[in-house]
């Protein structure tokens, strides 16, 4: 009799019962940027629409600073409760481990892939009065001038991309960081600095409006969403340039996997939907809603391909 009781309670407990009953409260997403970025975009359609899925609220919160690594530490050192995920961007889990000796996080050991949700192309965008309109044009003005360029941080995808164009052809761009991609922007926008790299989302609404120029995007091919702005790819000299602005969710360790898989499998169908896409498209985001398996191999590509940049690019922040 209580060994079947036993069995019975243990049951009741097992990952996947308790993965079959989640979530009973509210559940977090930590953005480790500011309102207004990409990240932060992505966030807030996501929070929706699983909390419609669910039936309990999904609240994003913006915990900022330190290239993205204030946030990502929330998570990491979090509880494994299945009730705080991390909405990353490249920088604290591909990037930052080559860049800073005193991380206060692992993102290989402390956290646990659930998704990837979309990317978009890392975009150069000039305030007009840039004496650039293209890529030749760019690198040929940076060769004789600095020109001064804003990121969301140290760190970040956009800013070894504005280090690797450095690294290449010997220009001259001179890193402005700021604390997330809505500022950077802003001051490009302002004339502050005449150059922002930056995620698509940040800067769609600026490019349409003529208050901003699209230089080229990073990626191999051209955005859909701005087919007239060039791929950095199709410059001679840029073949081989390729990079992204993602964003996956993640998990402290020792999260149940069922909880994972669960998670994993509702944001892969909201992303389908016609509509979700479709406000995907309106900021130049592309949706993926892969297994955790494939984001976990996707993570490791792109921690070698940082690996090397950063080796390359000789950028030393420790």
């Amino acid at each position: 009799m209580l060994r079947s009781l036993l069995f019975g309670v243990s049951l009741l407990l097992s990952p996947a019962a308790l993965a079959q009953d989640w979530p009973q409260r509210p559940v977090r997403l930590i953005v480790p940027y500011p309102a207004g970025g990409g990240a932060d975009a992505i966030a807030r359609v996501l929070a929706q629409k699983l909390g419609d899925v669910f039936g309990q609220r999904f609240v994003v919160e913006n915990k900022t600073g330190a290239s993205g690594m204030i946030g990502a530490q929330t998570v990491a050192k979090g509880s494994p409760d299945g009730y705080t995920f991390l909405l990353a961007s490249p920088a604290e889990i591909t990037i930052n481990h080559h860049l800073f000796k005193d991380m206060a996080y692992d993102p290989v050991a402390d956290l646990m892939a659930v998704s990837l949700l979309a990317w978009t192309p890392i975009v150069l965008a000039a305030h007009p009065s840039l004496k650039a309109s293209n890529p030749t044009e760019l690198v040929k003005l940076a060769q004789s001038q600095p020109v001064d360029f804003s990121t969301p941080g140290v760190g970040s995808a956009h800013h070894l991309t504005g280090e690797y164009i450095n690294k290449l052809h010997a220009t001259h761009l001179a890193h402005v960081p700021y604390r997330g991609a809505a500022p950077a922007v802003a001051d490009a926008v302002g004339g502050q600095v005449k150059l922002t790299i930056s995620g698509m989302p940040p800067v769609v609404q600026f490019l349409q409006a003529g208050t901003l120029k699209g230089i080229a995007v990073t990626t191999k091919r051209r955005s859909p969403t701005f087919v007239n702005i060039p791929a950095l790819a199709e410059t001679k000299g840029f073949e081989d340039f390729d990079f992204t602005n993602w964003f996956g969710l993640l998990a402290r360790v020792g999260t149940s996997q069922a909880i994972l898989d669960k998670l994993a499998e509702a944001s892969a169908a909201v992303l389908k939907e016609s509509q979700v896409r479709e406000t995907l498209n309106t900021q130049a985001a592309e949706a993926v809603g892969n297994t955790p398996a494939e984001f976990r191999a996707f993570i490791r590509s792109e921690s070698d391909k940082y690996a090397k940049i950063v080796k390359l690019t000789g950028i030393n922040l420790k």
